[in-house]
């Protein structure tokens, strides 16, 4: 009987124990190892020969390895990875292994098509996952490892001397650059033995700045297996910044978007005279930014009634974070006028979902409890500390429409309004400068945007020493995934011009309502009359007040 019951007892412990040891694969966990695009979205697919990255549980061992000579392997480290589509298999090759993720090439083999995906180590197999192989998908490496950000690029200025490019060590137009990715696509030799210097037979344009760079090389890195290295010219119009955005096309894909910085002469320091936010950024740990908006919105679509509505709200970010030649906001570090920034995210942005490269709450800073924000329509209005998207502080303080709780437009800019906050960080009080809405006739005609013409939009700017800025961001349910776009226009100019290859990894809108949204807008952003604010526990801080219209389109 105690034997019996010792057994008894001891299986249910044994299946758990298996359980617990068994590799895991988490949802919506393998991606393209460099721009780590959300599953579903156009870029999202998994290149045949390019790098990808399984994040999950138990899937290796817990002391990391990296493989160090060839020829690889399909077992290493006790980690081996089949791709399945039909009844054809083909065995993965792992060149990162760890307990939660996996670095591996595709084999130029594979299938093209949806395929299942497992893992096993040690004997034990996870559960299969589908994953889509596709010809081509580019993604680029980014410092942040992230997929955003300052790009992993080297300046070439001798065969010994190529230093990696950033805020301190910025290219010049006209200098020869190394580009680092994967997912060019498949090569004609043997993908675990070391890579063939060779252009692949694959049509790759490269952009930087939106102009077109000149392409010297592209192809697979000698050094490394799966990793591809794109060598360009860079454009001798190309703009001057330190957040010039950089893409590539492979096929008919285009990679995630990433920055790099470009100056008047090769290894000086980029500048960007247009926005303050950068210094702030790349020269202070403890920082603030407050945000003023004033919103003219308009809602119709996915709806029976159009919907117009006049808000105004109040944001403030009061965060720490290391000094570094690589720094990056995804809010505040505009691209040059005349570029457009691509930013993909899981989740939804219009809900909360942090764009890549928010500060994590751990480097919040304590402003108080809440900003008081002091009008002369209805005294100090309170601006609470909130989670989301970003740690800091938010509220919507005015708005035409009754049932927002707000009541009508409470701020009184720009000469009368004042925002003020008493914390760990010390206090200060900050008043806004003016900007002056402008005039978008053709707001209200704009339905849908297609992604597969030049989609131009016009407007008035009755700023003319402002820049403008143009926001279109998508959410797809589906995809569960957003893409934002973000585009500036210099003082003055009176258009954007949104090209096919800018909107390519926009999500398809739905023709149903399922919580999916797209948002165009444009706004007037005198980034340069942004107003300087101090407290004892900031290195710096800045407030900016803006003025918005908005529209809601169908992404076709």
């Amino acid at each position: 009987m105690h034997l019996f019951l010792a057994l008894f007892v001891s299986l249910p412990l044994l299946v758990w124990a298996q359980l617990v040891t068994q590799p895991v694969i988490v949802y919506r966990g393998v991606l393209n190892s460099a721009s780590l695009a959300p599953p579903g979205l156009p870029n999202a697919g998994l290149a045949r020969g390019g790098v990808f990255t399984i994040f999950g549980s138990n899937i290796g061992p817990t002391t990391a390895a990296t493989v160090s000579a060839f020829p690889l392997t399909p077992n290493f480290n006790g980690v081996n990875l089949s791709v399945t589509q039909g009844g054809t298999s083909v065995s993965a090759i792992p060149i990162y292994v760890s307990v939660n993720q996996i670095n591996a090439i595709l084999p130029s083999n594979t299938p093209l098509g949806a395929a299942s995906l497992r893992v096993g180590f040690n004997g034990r197999t996870s559960a299969s996952v589908q994953i889509e192989v596709v010809e081509n998908a580019p993604g680029i490496y980014a410092i942040s490892s992230g997929g955003f950000g300052p790009a992993v690029v080297q300046n070439f200025n001798t065969a010994i001397d190529q230093p990696v490019n950033s805020l301190d060590t910025a290219s010049a137009r006209g200098q020869v650059i190394t580009i680092w990715g994967t997912g060019l696509g498949r090569v004609p030799f043997a993908d675990n033995v070391a890579p063939t210097a060779l252009n692949l037979e694959v049509p790759v344009t490269i952009t930087i700045g939106e102009r077109d760079a000149v392409r010297l090389y592209a192809g697979r890195s000698p050094c490394c297996a799966g990793v591809d290295q794109i060598v360009v010219r860079i454009p001798e119009d190309a703009p001057l910044g330190c957040y010039v955005p950089l893409r590539i096309k492979a096929g008919n894909t285009i990679s995630n978007t990433v920055t790099m910085s470009i100056a008047a002469t090769a290894g000086a320091r980029c500048t960007d005279p247009f926005n303050p936010f950068t210094n702030l950024i790349r020269n202070s740990r403890r920082q603030g930014m407050i945000l003023l908006d004033r919103t003219l919105n308009q809602m119709d679509t996915h709806i029976a009634t159009v919907e117009q509505n006049t808000t105004e709200s109040v944001r403030g970010f009061f965060f720490t974070k290391e000094l570094s030649p690589f720094a990056f906001d995804p809010q505040f570090s505009y691209p040059p006028p005349g570029s457009c920034l691509v930013q993909q995210t899981s989740g939804n942005a219009f809900r909360g979902a942090a764009m890549r490269g928010t500060p994590p709450a751990s480097s919040a800073l304590d402003a108080g409890q809440s900003l008081r924000l002091n009008t002369p329509f209805s005294g100090n209005v309170e601006i609470p500390r909130n989670t989301s998207p970003q740690v800091g502080y938010s509220a919507m303080v005015g708005s035409l429409r009754v049932n927002d709780g707000a009541g009508l437009p409470k701020l009184d800019f720009p000469n009368s309004t004042t925002v003020s906050f008493n914390g760990t960080i010390g206090e200060a009080s900050i008043q806004p400068n003016s900007t002056s809405l402008f005039a978008w006739g053709g707001r209200a005609l704009i339905d849908r945007i297609r992604r597969d013409v030049i989609t131009r939009i016009p407007f008035t700017p009755n700023d003319f020493n402002a820049t403008s800025e143009l926001s279109l961001i998508a959410y797809s349910a589906i995809q569960n995934a957003t893409t934002a776009i973000t585009c500036l226009a210099a003082p003055g100019v009176g258009e954007f011009v949104l090209t096919p290859d800018l909107m390519a990894n926009l999500p398809l809108s739905q023709g149903r309502v399922d919580g999916s949204l797209a948002m165009l807008g444009i706004g007037i952003v005198p980034l340069t009359r942004a107003v300087p604010f101090n407290a004892s526990g900031l290195d710096g801080g800045l407030l900016l007040f803006t003025q918005w219209q908005t529209k809601s389109v169908y992404i076709q």
